[in-house]
């Protein structure tokens, strides 16, 4: 059953406003058009929108892991508000883990 709810948080197609990009109207197209293309400021600008606002599950519909190590420290200083702990968790959690390995984070993705 389709509610109108999921409607909202729908993701999946490039023409719609994702819920979380209400305050600057750009579709999952130009949103995913710009993460590929634009220049490094924006792209640092649009995942930290993601990851400040979006579901956990829906950022990685836009964003890679490798994205994420790759810019980590610019997302990291100031960019993600509120949810900068989150992140740090999360990441720490992965070396923890052996996801990745802290200094080697890149060479261990690639792998």
């Amino acid at each position: 059953m389709n509610t109108n709810a999921d409607s909202l948080l729908d993701v999946s197609r490039d023409e719609i406003v994702p819920y979380f990009m209400w305050d600057y109207q750009y579709t999952v197209g130009q949103i995913k058009e710009r993460l590929a293309r634009g220049p490094e400021s924006e792209r640092l600008w649009l995942m930290a929108k993601i990851m400040r606002d979006a579901r956990y599950s829906d950022v990685w519909k836009f964003i890679s892991l490798q994205d994420f190590l790759t810019y980590r420290e610019g997302l990291m200083n100031g960019r993600l508000g509120r949810m900068k702990g989150f992140w740090e968790f999360l990441y720490s959690r992965w070396i923890e883990y052996g996801i990745i390995k802290d200094a080697d984070a890149l060479d261990d993705l690639a792998e």
